[in-house]
């Protein structure tokens, strides 16, 4: 069930699949795959550029309802709609390619069928970063969506068959954790892809690792900012505040910690204060909100405890944006300074915006520090110097760093995916998921030409 964060209002309610609807799905999925497989990629691109049509036209829709579900602001809803629309476009274009290594013709083979396992925070475009290349690729895909998102997955699935795609070439199965388990340990399902918590990418692993199944795990994050004293402040503050409010802060690639250079540190906690004091928070529908509440009062309230029990501990609130009294999952952005070496938002993701900052002394130091986190999703560092900006990429351990620029950076044909903790090395985006999607064939003779 989906209960709208701001009204607390019910959007979507339906059971959740038991066994025997997994084993249904699956089977409809494993029936459609060899019939999708067989369609000339043409027609799979085809497919691909009607629904990238369909979502822009339905744009408006959409994010109405993504804002309804989630709760984030409406002109982020708006942009993920567009990046939906462009990432179709996208696959449709870069389908994977034949190669020639040597005497062999290099083809990519479709595995027939997919899992494809996603969160509620961003329902729309990190779904479709599993499937579209997957559709491309041949495969068909068995869909387990966040129950928390379900109605924006319906949504997506309606505009798939609209857009032409076959029956039970897309199969969504809605329910909770249990539910994702056994389309994962289904037999028939030959590859898996999942963006989550770094427990639940664990036991999805263990799964697949047991039938040696291809699997590509996007999980959690404690992202680091590395703020040195030559960096250019005001883009710093920015690039922070924007990367751990975003989505309310409830993203994997949000900023969550900050180590700022001692010599600035000060100003830099006053001007990062300032800004979460000047965030809006309210109605995500409206403009004029800045920060919208959080997925529900449980998350609330798990923030509430934890910031608590970091205060207790002698960590200081230095910042703090209004609160929503009248909205029980809404939680204020909170700046902290001062957090103890063992507190637990050090080492456990906490899906909310409460971001920390410490002093640090010695350039040559810090990248200890910033690295001493079980996660390694996503980096950034602020600083006018060449060489230091060099070190950082050679010495932070993330697989996105951004320099001078917001530490949740994401670009549609690089790369996306984390190191430790956050990560199993098979990143998605652009063409690189197709390792996970697919086997390669090599060809000898005139045949393969």
């Amino acid at each position: 069930m989906s209960r709208n964060p701001y009204t607390s209002e019910v959007v979507f309610s339906t059971a959740a699949a038991g066994r025997d609807e997994v084993d249904v799905s699956v089977g409809r999925a494993a029936a459609a795959a060899p019939g999708w497989a067989a369609t000339p990629i043409q027609e799979r691109a085809a497919v691909l550029r009607r629904f990238a049509d369909l979502v822009e036209a339905d744009a408006t829709k959409l994010a109405d309802l993504i804002v309804a579900e989630v709760g984030k602001l409406r002109s982020e809803a708006l942009g993920e709609v567009e990046w939906t629309a462009r990432s179709a476009r996208y696959y449709a274009d870069h389908p994977p390619a034949v190669d020639r290594r040597g005497g062999a013709v290099v083809r990519r083979r479709p595995l027939g069928v997919v899992a494809a396992v996603t969160p509620w925070n961003v329902p729309l475009v990190t779904p479709a970063w599993k499937w579209l290349p997957a559709l491309v690729a041949g495969n068909a895909v068995v869909w387990k969506p966040s129950e928390l998102a379900s109605a924006t997955a319906a949504a997506a699935v309606d505009l798939l068959v609209q857009a032409g795609l076959p029956g039970g070439v897309v199969v969504p199965v809605l329910g909770g954790a249990e539910t994702g388990q056994a389309v994962c340990a289904d037999p028939r399902v030959r590859g898996i892809t999942f963006t989550g918590s770094t427990e639940a990418g664990r036991t999805i692993a263990v799964l697949a690792a047991q039938r040696f199944v291809p699997c590509a795990l996007e999980m959690s994050g404690i992202n680091v900012a590395v703020v040195f004293a030559d960096a250019d402040l005001d883009l710093a503050v920015d690039c922070v505040a924007g990367a751990s409010t975003a989505i309310n802060g409830q993203k994997c690639t949000a900023t969550r910690r900050v180590l700022a250079q001692r010599t600035v540190a000060e100003e830099f906690v006053a001007r990062l204060a300032q800004r979460y004091e000047a965030l809006r928070p309210g109605d995500p529908l409206r403009e004029t909100t800045t920060l919208g509440p959080l997925i529900s009062p449980t998350a609330s309230e798990r923030a509430r405890l934890a910031v608590s029990a970091a205060q207790r501990s002698g960590a200081r609130v230095a910042g703090r944006s209004p609160g929503l009294e009248d909205v029980p999952a809404a939680f204020p952005a909170t700046l902290l300074t001062g957090l103890s070496t063992g507190d637990p938002l050090r080492r456990q993701e906490l899906f909310a915006p409460v971001t920390s900052v410490d002093a640090f002394d010695e350039a040559d130091g810090v990248w200890q520090l910033a690295n001493d986190s079980p996660y390694g999703l996503s980096a950034a560092v602020y600083t006018g110097d060449a060489a230091t900006a060099g070190k950082a990429l050679e010495r932070l351990q993330a697989g996105v760093i951004a320099v001078n620029r917001r530490g949740d950076a994401v670009d549609l044909e690089a790369p996306f995916g984390g190191v430790k903790d956050s990560g199993n090395g098979r990143p998605e985006g652009g063409e690189y998921l197709y390792d996970t999607l697919t086997t390669h064939q090599a060809t000898y003779g005139t045949a393969a030409e």
